[in-house]
């Protein structure tokens, strides 16, 4: 299939960005190299924003040790809804701080306590390493909501990408083992099927942000033996009802594009109610990459939207 053109602001970004030590383009070869993946791993500068406070909890980690939660609450003595946030970053890169953006974004607009759970990394701690840390993170919350200032009959669960995909996994998970009613869940352009066999996922082999090779890799090391696992790859689920109301963002080039769109699909024949956004001419991570692109505005914008109507109905 042929390649659609990027927004002109998104372009121009490309074209201008520095941002870093992360590429816009060959992720597969930061991938390739363990002291280059490394450094993605360092907590960057966080920005700040004086309505929301944010704290550190530490909990017992499902493989003992601690599992740090990174909690951003609106300026409120109000008891707020949650939202389990789950970073991105191919499973391999990435922490609460590399996202908080949109974290502060989510606590301040969506008037909720936000925790984004710092999970173990692949490939030194493959599957299910990270899918046991998000669930722990939420089963603690569901028992632990006043700790959090938080309501455990407003729980929501959101991720972008890789952490896309194990939000997916997490709310499978609960629906399987009656674990915590979660309300809503929110997944941007995720990565929900290990195969790497959809239209997009074959035909997109050089995006910007996302290639083929970096997808490849990224499987490898998190699930290369056990990626048909349904909370592995949540697509592979064989049953997809009774999950809570979903709204899935994808971005037009993207190899991931057409695995969120056929899991919204499946969603909704499986009598989930489903709302998919596909934003034209974005690429991978545009919203976090790219945030003054007016479609990155209007993406944010929007996820907000969808999550403070469903936890303040």
């Amino acid at each position: 299939m042929p390649v659609p053109a990027v927004d002109p602001e998104i372009q121009t970004l490309l074209d201008t960005a520095d941002t870093g030590i992360f590429p816009v383009y060959g992720l597969d070869a930061v991938l390739a190299d363990p002291q280059r993946y490394a450094l993605l791993r360092a907590y960057p500068d966080t920005p700040a924003d004086d309505q929301v406070t944010v704290r550190d909890l530490h909990i017992p980690g499902p493989a003992g040790g601690d599992l740090r939660l990174r909690v951003y609450r609106p300026d409120t003595t109000e008891v707020l809804p949650v939202i389990l946030y789950i970073h991105g970053g191919a499973f391999t890169y990435g922490s609460p701080e590399a996202e908080e953006g949109r974290s502060l974004r989510y606590a301040r607009d969506a008037r909720a306590v936000v925790v984004s759970v710092d999970y173990r990394l692949a490939p030194e701690h493959p599957y299910p390493a990270a899918a046991d840390d998000a669930y722990a993170a939420l089963l603690w919350i569901a028992a632990n909501p006043a700790e959090l200032g938080g309501d455990r009959a407003r729980i929501a669960v959101a991720g972008g990408s890789a952490g896309g995909n194990i939000a997916a996994s997490t709310v499978l998970r609960a629906r399987d083992q009656a674990g915590p009613h979660i309300l809503f869940q929110l997944l941007t352009y995720p990565g929900v099927d290990g195969s790497l066999t959809s239209a997009s996922a074959r035909e997109f082999t050089d995006t910007p942000v996302l290639n083929r090779g970096a997808m490849e890799l990224a499987w490898q090391y998190y699930a290369k033996d056990t990626h048909l696992h349904p909370y592995a790859s949540p697509i592979r689920a064989t049953d997809l009802g009774a999950l809570p109301p979903t709204y899935i963002a994808v971005a037009e080039i993207d190899p991931l594009r057409d695995e969120g769109r056929d899991y919204a699909a499946r969603l909704s024949a499986a009598g989930v109610t489903t709302e998919l956004v596909q934003v034209p001419g974005a690429v991978h991570g545009f919203d976090i990459l790219f945030p003054p692109a007016r479609i990155s505005e209007r993406s944010l914008a929007d996820q907000v939207r969808a999550l403070h109507d469903a936890l303040h109905p």
